[in-house]
């Protein structure tokens, strides 16, 4: 006799592709995006990578029993120094639209740089990747020297 539980899954949930490993970021993301102004003491980081996460509401909301929205999406971008040496990452809440071709999910208010002076946000070190440098040569024409 099996003890196994059956594996309950959750219908409204659905997993995104790519949500668990970060993606380069598309090109057209950042063609409106803002570039950070550099200030003394400041770096340039810039948008290499993203994760899209979709968050489901509680059961109280997808039954209608309580008012909120029933999905909150987000999206994770990875910021890296030139070099690709040094990284921050930060977090934009996102807009959703369907389209014939599937969901269309873009960051709200996403910057294509940001300028990080370490005392206010702290970047960590991490080897560089070649995901990392195809995506500073793609989307930022930067090179990386090895």
């Amino acid at each position: 006799m099996s003890t196994k539980q059956p594996e309950t899954q959750d219908r409204n949930a659905s997993s995104l592709n790519g949500e668990t490993s970060p993606q380069q970021i598309p090109a057209e993301w950042l063609q409106d995006a803002p570039r950070a102004s550099i200030d003394d003491g400041e770096t340039e980081y810039y948008a290499v990578l993203a994760t899209i996460e979709r968050t489901l509401a509680n059961a109280d909301v997808l039954a209608g029993h309580r008012d909120g929205r029933g999905e909150e999406w987000t999206v994770h971008v990875l910021y890296v120094r030139r070099d690709g040496a040094r990284r921050v990452s930060r977090t934009y809440d996102a807009s959703v639209i369907e389209t014939a071709d599937g969901l269309r999910v873009t960051p709200k208010g996403l910057q294509a740089s940001i300028a990080v002076d370490g005392d206010h946000v702290t970047p960590h070190s991490a080897p560089v990747t070649d995901e990392i440098t195809e995506a500073l040569r793609e989307l930022h024409e930067i090179e990386v020297s090895a």
